[in-house]
């Protein structure tokens, strides 16, 4: 699920290859002005830059955050619960829903319409359809792994998306990293097996639960590899053919959302109409996740408009721990505290770190070049 990238606001009109009428420097003085003046606002109210990066930062931590709670409340928490293809409908289909909607009412020149990205499609229709396809059974297989296992665990896991999308690039596209990523890749593995241990530890040895947790490993890994994959195929798309973000995001999300609805319709069929109808809070939950969700995504894109993508990414990885610990602290029932959760805990924050390092270094090195 994708949305908009927007970072090519933050370049000045040299960075973007762009000229002003007779090069003076008034004329670009006033543009640099009007660029920052637009970055101290927000919904019309003056805030300074920094009043503006930290609303939108608290905003999007709390938005995702509440998603994060209204899921694992919903998997975890409504009796008999067994609905994930619906789920994934659900998110896709606000997704979906929210990018045409901006297209056809705010796209601000025509040049991001729906009829002239359709027309002037520049990727192959071949690589949308398996990209989308590769998303949607990611989408559905790593909601079903929580089935498996406690929503911390799981979402330390899909955290470690960073070591397939590090591997799969650099077989398929030729990529390099740096150490920081490859440190930050080990200390995320490492997590992952403390998170293990501890689920190992609370079932007190039981065969059914080792078999569950194993169960959900193996759908998690499964999901992670798909997602990673999905993740090269846009770079493929967008850095290999040309297509913008915007183009991207609608086929595959459009694209995506009948393979869903399809396989919803199929696998959980009406029983999660009347579930999500007859169960009480479960349509609350389930608009809850699927609203906040996109509003966090909607809200990051903005604050990486406004502050550029490592200080959006920057929040956007701090904001994984505050999932753990709030996961820890308001579901305590199935994760109880031990040894091995807190080293797990402690480690991931070190992978946090050692990912924050490795964009910052990029970050400089970009700078430099320039």
């Amino acid at each position: 699920m994708q949305l908009p990238d927007k970072t090519g606001d933050d370049l000045s009109v040299e960075e973007t290859g762009g000229s002003v009428t007779d090069g003076s420097p008034s004329i670009k003085k006033s543009i640099a002005e009007e660029q920052n003046e637009g970055r101290d606002v927000l919904c019309g109210l003056r805030l300074g830059f920094d009043g503006v990066f930290t609303i939108l930062s608290i905003t999007f931590i709390v938005c995702v955050s509440i998603s994060c709670v209204a899921e694992e409340a919903m998997y975890k928490h409504l009796p008999d619960f067994n609905y994930f293809w619906t789920v994934a409908f659900a998110e896709l289909l606000t997704f979906t829903a929210m990018s045409l909607i901006g297209v056809v009412f705010f796209s601000p020149d025509n040049s991001g319409s729906l009829k002239n990205i359709i027309v002037n499609r520049k990727a192959p229709i071949k690589l949308y359809i398996l990209q989308a396809i590769v998303m949607a059974v990611y989408a559905a297989i790593a909601k079903i792994a929580y089935k498996y296992l406690n929503y911390a665990t799981g979402t330390v896991l899909r955290s470690t998306k960073l070591v397939f999308v590090i591997g799969i690039s650099i077989v398929w596209l030729g990529r390099k990293y740096s150490y920081w990523e490859y440190g930050s890749c080990f200390t995320m593995i490492v997590a992952v097996a403390c998170f293990g241990l501890g689920e190992g530890s609370s079932s007190g040895g039981d065969d059914s639960d080792s078999e569950n947790h194993l169960m959900g490993y193996v759908l998690s890994i499964a999901g992670l590899g798909l997602a990673a994959l999905q993740t090269n195929m846009a770079d493929n798309a967008m850095r290999d053919h040309g297509a913008s973000t915007l183009e991207n995001m609608l086929f595959v999300n459009s694209i995506g959302l009948l393979v869903v609805a399809v396989v919803a319709g199929l696998v959980d069929g009406k029983q999660a109409f009347f579930f999500f109808r007859d169960t009480p809070n479960a349509m609350n939950l389930l608009v809850a996740r699927s609203l906040t969700f996109y509003c966090g995504a909607l809200v990051c894109t903005e604050l990486t408009r406004h502050s550029g993508a490592t200080p959006a990414t920057t929040v956007a990885t701090a904001r994984k721990g505050v999932t753990i610990v709030a996961s820890f602290i308001l579901f305590p029932g199935d994760k109880a505290m031990s040894v091995w959760f807190a080293a797990g805990i402690g480690t991931f924050g070190v992978a946090i770190g050692l990912e924050l390092k490795a964009r910052l270094v990029k970050a400089q090195q970009r700078k430099g070049g320039k």
